[in-house]
């Protein structure tokens, strides 16, 4: 065997491990939420977004959510909505009123 495929071989092992690390450990995507919910929400006051990752089954799939709370209107026709959503794709995958 050559050192060159020993080298290439040793990359691609290597390789494995840190790809898997990666998509294990990927960090919340939370701009994409806030997105998500200003175009479903007119008037948007305020987002309280929970950082922490909670996995859910959600249609029998393990999914990593992180949760919130949006606030639409202001003064005392403020809404608040409690919602779900992917916490690596940013996609809301629920959101019910409090």
């Amino acid at each position: 065997m050559s050192k060159r495929r020993i080298f290439l071989l040793f990359t691609v092992i290597a390789s494995v491990p840190a790809l898997i690390w990666f998509f294990l450990y990927r960090t919340v995507d939370a701009q994409k939420v806030i997105d998500g919910l200003h175009l479903q929400f007119d008037d948007v006051s305020f987002i309280s977004l929970d950082y922490q990752t909670d996995e859910r089954n959600f249609l029998g799939m393990k999914s990593k959510v992180i949760n919130g709370v949006v606030h639409v209107g202001e003064g005392e026709d403020v809404s608040k909505y409690q919602f779900t959503a992917d916490a690596y794709t940013g996609e809301i995958m629920e959101i019910t009123n409090q």
